[in-house]
C-alpha cells in the first residue's frame, strides 16, 4: 500500500489519519486568452474540534480592464467526502475530481459555479525509487510537517464554467495540478507558479520553506522547469543550492544552482491577493494570500550561456516571507 501511494501521491494518502491532518489538490486553470483564471482546491481537515471536507475557490475575471479577484469556500462534512484509488477519483457532494477533468456544482449566497472541464497532455515529472516525487528521498520520511508533489506541469484543457452569470471558456486553455498533505502549511514560505511563457510549452513551480526537523528547522527549497520535452531540477535533496533569495517592494529575486547551471527568477508580486485558508495541525485556521495574475521572467543557464529566457504572465504567487527565509 505505501509503495503504491509513492507510485501514485494523485491518490489519497490520508487514510489511516484521523486527528492533525489535512489533505488537498490544486488545480489551476487559465483560459486561452487569459482573461479568467479559476483555481479550484477540493480537500479534507481532520481534527478535534472542526473536521470536515471542503472545496476552496479562487477567481481571477478580467471585466472592461479591470481585474476581479475573489475566493470562496464551501464546507462539506467529512462523510461527503468519498475516493477510490484505481481510477482516481475524488467527490465531495455533487463535485468531481479525476485526472481526466472535474465536474463542479458549488452554490453559496454569493457565488453559484457549474460545469466540466477535461485534461489532457499531462507533462509529468520525473520520479525514480530515490526520488519519488518532488521532494525526493524526504517523501521517504514519515515525521514531515508538510508533504508536496507536482501532479502535471502543464496540460491542456476543454471545457466551460458558469460562474454566476459568467461564462468561463476555458477550451485550449492550461492547467497546472499540484497538491499538499501531513499537518500544517510551513510557517514562511514563497512559492510561485506559471506555464504562460508565451507559444512556448515552458512551466516552472518553485518553492522555499521553512522545514521543522527533527528538533531544529532548515530552509528546503524545490524547483522544477520543464521546456522542450526537458527536466531541470533544482532542489535542497539533489545538492541544488540557493544563492539567492531577497524580497523588496513588489519584487522577489530567486537564484538556485546546480553544478553547471544556474537559474535566475525574478517575480513581480500580484497587485491583487485573495485570502485562502491554510492547515494549522490539521485545522483550517490560518489565512494567506495568492495573487493569479503576478509576473515572472526566468533565465536558465549552463555555463554562463543562456539556455531558455522566458517572461511567464500570468504567474501565481504566495507569499510569506520573513528575514528568516
Amino acid at each position: 500500500m505505501a509503495l503504491k501511494h509513492k507510485r501514485n501521491s494523485l491518490i489519497f494518502q490520508g487514510k489511516n489519519k484521523n486527528n492533525k491532518y489535512f489533505e488537498g489538490w490544486y488545480f489551476k486553470q487559465v483560459s486561452s486568452d487569459l482573461k479568467n483564471i479559476i483555481s479550484i482546491i477540493p480537500g479534507i481537515a481532520k481534527n478535534n474540534t472542526d473536521s470536515h471536507s471542503f472545496i476552496q475557490v479562487i477567481i481571477s475575471h478580467a471585466l472592461e480592464g479591470r481585474i476581479q479577484l475573489k475566493t470562496q469556500y464551501y464546507r462539506f462534512f467529512v462523510n461527503d467526502f468519498k475516493y477510490t484509488d484505481e481510477p482516481f477519483c475524488l467527490t465531495i457532494g455533487d463535485n468531481i475530481f479525476t485526472d481526466q477533468g472535474m465536474k463542479l456544482n458549488l452554490s453559496n449566497d454569493e457565488y453559484s459555479i457549474q460545469g466540466s472541464i477535461s485534461f489532457s497532455g499531462f507533462t509529468k515529472i520525473k520520479r525514480n525509487i530515490f526520488s519519488p516525487d518532488a521532494m525526493g528521498y524526504f517523501s521517504y520520511l514519515p515525521f514531515m510537517e508538510c508533504y508536496h508533489d507536482i501532479i502535471s506541469m502543464n496540460h491542456k484543457l476543454k471545457g466551460v464554467l458558469t460562474v454566476n452569470r459568467e461564462v468561463f471558456d476555458l477550451n485550449n486553455g492550461r492547467g497546472y495540478i499540484e497538491k499538499d498533505w501531513g499537518t500544517s502549511f510551513p510557517k514562511e514560505y514563497i512559492w510561485l507558479q506559471s506555464n504562460h511563457f508565451g507559444d512556448t510549452d515552458a512551466s516552472i513551480m518553485f518553492s522555499l520553506a521553512h522545514i521543522p526537523f527533527l528538533g531544529s528547522s532548515f530552509k528546503g527549497f524545490i524547483c522544477n522547469l520543464t521546456f522542450n520535452g526537458c527536466e531541470y531540477r533544482f532542489a535542497t535533496y539533489n545538492n541544488s543550492k540557493a544563492v539567492k533569495t531577497s524580497y523588496s517592494g513588489n519584487f522577489i529575486e530567486l537564484a538556485v544552482t546546480k553544478g553547471k547551471y544556474a537559474l535566475m527568477i525574478k517575480a513581480e508580486i500580484c497587485r491583487d491577493s485573495g485570502g485562502l485558508k491554510a492547515p494549522v495541525n490539521g485545522a483550517m485556521d490560518n489565512i494567506i494570500k495568492e495573487g493569479l495574475t503576478g509576473l515572472v521572467d526566468i533565465r536558465l543557464l549552463k555555463d554562463s550561456k543562456v539556455l531558455f529566457a522566458g517572461k511567464g504572465n500570468p504567474c501565481a504567487i504566495e507569499l510569506i516571507f520573513s528575514s528568516g527565509l
